[in-house]
């Protein structure tokens, strides 16, 4: 009887199947793509480059910051948004997975982005 109880209370306290299985096969594997860059002249970086650093930036003032820079952009040149890409990357997701470019639809922008590698990521205005 006592091991019986043990075992309740060990599967009470630690779950059913701790220690039985090795890892969950639901674990989210990031396999993250590099885009390649296109040849063409507006995915090309153009004479003026404007840096924006967006690491000390929360979710919310980085995604105004950077509709803004979008905004305020000139057709000769390119913004760079320096994000990071080994930690928190949301902001890289809002840049590069098609809410920016939803957010510059709706405000009638029009520009390509593009990402020469992981860090970073280009707007340009066309």
């Amino acid at each position: 009887m006592s091991t019986r109880r043990q075992r309740d209370l060990h599967r009470h306290l630690f779950g059913n199947s701790r220690g039985r299985r090795g890892r969950s096969s639901k674990a989210n594997p990031q396999n993250h793509k590099l885009e390649r860059n296109s040849t063409s002249y507006s995915h090309a970086v153009r004479d003026e480059v404007v840096k924006i650093d967006l690491h000390n930036h929360g979710i919310h003032q980085a995604k105004k910051r950077i509709k803004e820079e979008c905004k305020y952009a000139e057709k000769n040149q390119t913004i760079q948004f320096c994000h990071g890409f080994n930690s928190g990357t949301q902001i890289r997701d809002f840049i590069r997975n098609g809410q920016l470019q939803q957010s510059l639809d709706s405000l009638n922008i029009e520009g390509n982005i593009w990402a020469k590698d992981l860090g970073n990521t280009y707007f340009n205005r066309t």
